[in-house]
C-alpha cells in the first residue's frame, strides 16, 4: 500500500455552506473525462401523464458540444466557472464503499488539503457542466485536454440532491422546463405517491426528517454532503457540531429495509411493480414494514433506537470520538440491522428493548486509537460494538483484547 500510486491528486481547499461541505480544486479536462460521468434528465409518460423522473441533466445536444469545441480551440479560450462534481456513486447510483477506490480529501505535509482520486472508474456525477465538457471531445487541438478546469467537489451527495442543486441552478436559465426542475426538487405537480418511493428515497426523506425534529438526536448532525471516513482531513472549528452526510443515514436506513435496493429502485421505475407492496419480501429485518407503507412505525423504531444510543452513549463521549463519525453511526446502523433480525430488538417497542441491549456499550471510550476513521474503522466499531451487547460471543482475539481494554478504562 506505501507504493500505491492514485490516478490523481491535486490540491483542494474546503469550502463550508448551509448545504454542507465541498472542495474547490482543479482537474485536466481529459482525465475530468475519463472519470465522470452524467445521466440526462426525462421523463417517463405513465397513463397519460409524466410521472416517472430519471437523471438530473438535460440530455446532451451534439450541436452545442461542437460549437463549445470550437470555442476551446480558440487562442484565448477560458472557462473560469466550476464543474460541479458529485463523487463516490458508480454510474447505476451505487454508493462506492471500497476505500482503494473512493474519492477523499487529506491533508498533505504541508498542512494543506489534497483531494486523492484513487483509479480513472467513473465515480463522480457531473451536477453542472455536462456540455462544458463534452466540448473537450470535439477540440481539434489535443493540448487542450491538459486545459485544468475549475471544479467544485461534492462528496457522497445522495442522486435526489444532486438533482436538487442542479435544479437551483439552473431553474430561472428558459432552457430548463419549470416542471422538470420542480420535479427535480422533489415536488411532483401531479400526484404524489410515497407508495412508490424506492428505499433510497425514502431514506432520503427519514434524512429530512430526522435532521429537522426538535427532539430528534439527528437534530442539526445531518448535512448534504460530508467528507466520510477522512474526517481528520481538516479541523473542525471550534463549535461547528459533529455531522454526518446525508449518504450515511441513507445508506443505512436502506439496509434495513432492503437487500436489493437497486433492484427496487429499478421494478418501481419501470413499473414492474406498481408500488412497495408489489416489491418481494427478503431478509431486510424491516422489509414487511416498508412493503406494507408502515413509514411511521419505521421511522418511529429508528428514531427511538438512535435516541437510546444519544442517551447512553453519545452523551458521555469526548469530541475526538469515533461512535458519532460517519463510520461509528454505520456500525451502529448494523447493529440495529443484526439486533432486529436477531429478535434482540422489537420495532414495536424499540425504546425499552434498545436501552436494555445497548447496556453492555454504556461508559465505552470511542475515541481510542484502535477505532480509527477508514473502512476498517467501521469494521472494528462493529464488531466491537457486537461483543459488548452480546451479539457475538467467541470474538476473535484482537477484538476480545480490543473489548477488555475499553472495559477496563469505563468512563
Amino acid at each position: 500500500m506505501n507504493n500505491f500510486k492514485p490516478f490523481l491528486s491535486v490540491p483542494a481547499v474546503i469550502v463550508r455552506q448551509p448545504v454542507g461541505e465541498f472542495y474547490l480544486c482543479s482537474i485536466p479536462a481529459g482525465a475530468l473525462r475519463d472519470i465522470s460521468y452524467s445521466i440526462p434528465a426525462s421523463m417517463r409518460r405513465e397513463q397519460g401523464m409524466f410521472s416517472k423522473m430519471l437523471g438530473n441533466q438535460r440530455a446532451r445536444s451534439i450541436p452545442r458540444a461542437k460549437q463549445i469545441g470550437e470555442y476551446i480551440d480558440e487562442e484565448g479560450s477560458t472557462f473560469p466557472n466550476t464543474v460541479i462534481l458529485s463523487a463516490n456513486f458508480d454510474e447505476d447510483g451505487n454508493y462506492v464503499e471500497d476505500p482503494l477506490k473512493r474519492w477523499h480529501v487529506s491533508s498533505a505535509t504541508d498542512g494543506c488539503l489534497r483531494l486523492t482520486i484513487p483509479t480513472n472508474q467513473r465515480l463522480a456525477s457531473i451536477i453542472d457542466g455536462q456540455h462544458r465538457l463534452e466540448g473537450f471531445a470535439y477540440a481539434a487541438k489535443t493540448d487542450r485536454q491538459q486545459m485544468e478546469l475549475p471544479c467544485a467537489v461534492f462528496v457522497n451527495l445522495p442522486r435526489p440532491y444532486q438533482a436538487r442543486i442542479f435544479a437551483t441552478i439552473n431553474i430561472n436559465q428558459k432552457k430548463v422546463d419549470k416542471s422538470l426542475a420542480y420535479e427535480l426538487f422533489g415536488y411532483d405537480l401531479n400526484e404524489s405517491d410515497a407508495n412508490k418511493w424506492p428505499p433510497d428515497m425514502l431514506g432520503v426523506y427519514f434524512a429530512r426528517v430526522l435532521e429537522g425534529r426538535s427532539d430528534s438526536p439527528f437534530r442539526g448532525h445531518i448535512k448534504l454532503a460530508l467528507l466520510d471516513e477522512d474526517e481528520d482531513a481538516a479541523p473542525i472549528p471550534d463549535g461547528y457540531p459533529w455531522a454526518v452526510s446525508v449518504a450515511c443515514i441513507v445508506e443505512g436506513v436502506t439496509k434495513l429495509i432492503s437487500e436489493k435496493p437497486i433492484a427496487d429502485r429499478s421494478a418501481l421505475a419501470s413499473g414492474k411493480a406498481k408500488t412497495r407492496g408489489e416489491l418481494p419480501s427478503d431478509k431486510a429485518p424491516l422489509r414487511d414494514l416498508y412493503r406494507k407503507q408502515q413509514d411511521k412505525s419505521l421511522l418511529v423504531a429508528i428514531d427511538e433506537f438512535f435516541s437510546a444510543v444519544d442517551r447512553l452513549i453519545w452523551a458521555t463521549q469526548p469530541s475526538s470520538s469515533f461512535i458519532w463519525r460517519t463510520v461509528g453511526v454505520l456500525a451502529l446502523f448494523d447493529v440495529l440491522r443484526e439486533g432486529l433480525a436477531e429478535g434482540r430488538l422489537d420495532p414495536i417497542d424499540m425504546k425499552s428493548s434498545a436501552q436494555m441491549f445497548l447496556q453492555g456499550a454504556v461508559g465505552i471510550n470511542f475515541s481510542d486509537d484502535y477505532f480509527h476513521a477508514s473502512g476498517a474503522g467501521r469494521v472494528r466499531i462493529r464488531k466491537v460494538l457486537r461483543v459488548l451487547v452480546g451479539l457475538e460471543h467467541i470474538p476473535d482475539g484482537e477484538v476480545q483484547d480490543a473489548v477488555n481494554r475499553l472495559k477496563a478504562r469505563r468512563q
